[in-house]
């Protein structure tokens, strides 16, 4: 436990002198929604919550309940998390967004707009560049691959818009 707290100081540190940002706040703590410390709506670095509701954030966002963001770059993690846009992880248990680029990792993810990876028990999006590894994958449109028991690519030219263990369109 120590070590990973050490980690979360150092690559709040390291954002920190990297990002040259005058008006963003290194450290956050926030009890739920926009009651927070220090009162800021964008973070550079490590927020820790409960529950929180932030702007902007580049670096790590983590929470025991609930994460959102308007825009977030780095690490998303709690329960449930939410970001219109995203850009690296999004880890939890529910992950939501409109658009996406990197990794969600989850038991549910839904999204309307992702580029990279899936991961998950359910994973849904209306258009996916990249691959979903998953039980069940649902797709609108695809480039990529799906990996499960039940793949659904909704627009599929290619091949079958369902099929099962594998689904792909390019």
């Amino acid at each position: 436990m120590k070590k990973i707290f050490f980690c979360l100081i150092a690559v709040t540190v390291l954002l920190s002198i990297t990002s040259g940002v005058s008006h963003a706040q290194v450290f956050k703590l926030s009890l739920w929604g926009d009651i927070c410390v220090p009162k800021e709506s964008k973070t550079t670095g490590l927020e820790l919550a409960i529950g929180t509701q932030t702007r902007e954030v580049e670096g790590v966002q983590l929470a025991f309940l609930y994460a959102q963001a308007d825009e977030i770059e780095g690490l998303q993690c709690a329960l449930a998390s939410n970001t219109y846009d995203g850009k690296g992880v999004q880890w939890s248990f529910v992950n939501l967004a409109d658009k996406f680029q990197g990794g969600q990792l989850s038991a549910v993810n839904w999204s309307k707009d992702v580029e990279g990876l899936q991961f998950g028990w359910v994973n849904n999006t209306d258009s996916m560049n990249g691959l979903q590894l998953g039980f069940v994958n649902i797709a609108g449109q695809m480039k990529g691959l799906q990996i499960g028991l039940v793949n659904i690519i909704k627009n599929n030219p290619e091949f079958l818009p369902v099929f099962p263990f594998f689904n792909f369109c390019f």
